[in-house]
């Protein structure tokens, strides 16, 4: 609740202190005054801006991109699988995750002036990673019980991992277009004709709400020396993160080509829970426990992208992204071997982390 207080405290500061809220506060025969055009947000080296193709700060804009990502999990390193004279077989630094599909969401909607207001989702598909090993006499690291896990001939592990993430934000923009006179000199006419590739600049920082559902399952079996044996250890974790950030867009563009860059961070407050159950042979329960807490997470995320102009109101994007998060409850980092102690099982660790990155591309549109 902290938290979530912090961050209406931020958003209510960026909201008294913006110029369209004061406009809603005037009477009505102030509020029926000409709106400021874009060309009197335009910066003080840039004549005649005008809202050509690409608008510098469009009324409207949306875009939708796909994902290739992958994930780099940041949790301690520590054996699974252990075999003669305690030797590590299989660790948790063999769990490693491929790229995988996902989908990118933005809408945006101009409302006054330079400010706008901005829903941002997207999800990343679930991701896996698997180890496998095989032997005779394998077992646990620690004080192992039970009927399979001190002697398994085989043990397999499936690591899983989902994101989901939305935002609501406050754009502010300032930037405008202008032509180039073919010979470099003069100012564009009302028509434009006889002139270059309109270039257009744009500055846009924006303070707003996230929320980050992030949860993983680490499921653990092994067989037994014996056919038809079997035990498994399943975990799962979940991170509730929610609160506010501040971020900056900065956009150039010259004739059919043109580039984005976006950086945003945030301090969390992050709702973070694990469960594991272990079940040896035949169906008996070793272990059904399960801790929630809270925390403080930290995201920073960075997208640059390349544009290329298919027509007035289409683009194709394309580029590159990179997320930090700290402050998480990652299933590897819950693992407790230590099958004889009752209670066991039952901590919660939350301070891995996770490096997300890869390309994007997809198209905009902008009105």
């Amino acid at each position: 609740m902290k938290a979530v207080r912090s961050a209406v405290g931020i958003l209510f500061v960026v909201f008294a202190s913006n110029p369209c809220m004061s406009a809603m506060a005037q009477s009505p025969e102030q509020q029926a005054a000409p709106v400021p055009s874009i060309a009197e947000y335009k910066d003080a080296g840039l004549d005649d801006c005008r809202p050509y193709w690409n608008d510098a700060c469009p009324s409207v804009y949306a875009q939708v991109d796909a994902l290739f990502m992958t994930r780099q999990p940041r949790f301690a390193q520590q054996p699974m699988v252990v075999g003669d004279e305690e030797t590590t077989l299989l660790s948790t630094s063999d769990l490693d995750f491929d790229f995988e599909p996902g989908v990118r969401a933005t809408v945006g909607i101009r409302h006054c002036g330079g400010r706008a207001l901005e829903f941002s989702y997207f999800d990343l598909g679930q991701g896996d990673a698997s180890a496998f090993v095989e032997g005779e006499f394998l077992t646990f690291p620690g004080d192992v019980a039970g009927n399979v896990f001190p002697w398994m001939d085989s043990v397999g592990v499936n690591y899983s991992s989902w994101l989901h993430n939305f935002e609501l934000n406050l754009p502010c923009c300032s930037g405008c277009c202008e032509s180039d006179c073919g010979k470099g000199k003069g100012k564009s006419d009302d028509d434009g004709k006889g002139y270059g590739p309109v270039r257009c600049r744009s500055f846009e920082w924006f303070a707003g709400f996230r929320y980050i559902d992030l949860g993983e399952r680490l499921n653990i079996v092994g067989q037994g020396a014996v056919d038809g044996e079997q035990g498994s250890y399943n975990l799962r974790t979940t991170n509730h993160m929610y609160g506010a950030q501040l971020g900056a867009r900065l956009r150039r563009s010259q004739g059919s080509f043109g580039w984005e860059a976006t950086g945003k961070a945030g301090i969390f407050g992050n709702d973070s829970q694990q469960r594991q159950s272990v079940t040896d042979f035949p169906d008996f329960t070793l272990r059904n426990e399960s801790r929630s807490g809270g925390g403080v997470a930290f995201v920073g995320e960075v997208n640059v992208s390349a544009l290329v102009r298919l027509t007035d109101v289409w683009n194709i994007r394309t580029g590159y992204n990179a997320m930090w998060i700290e402050g998480l409850a990652l299933a590897p980092d819950q693992l407790d071997f230590d099958f004889a102690t009752d209670p066991s099982g039952n901590q919660l660790r939350n301070g891995g982390g996770m490096f997300l990155h890869g390309v994007n591309v997809g198209l905009e549109a902008r009105w």
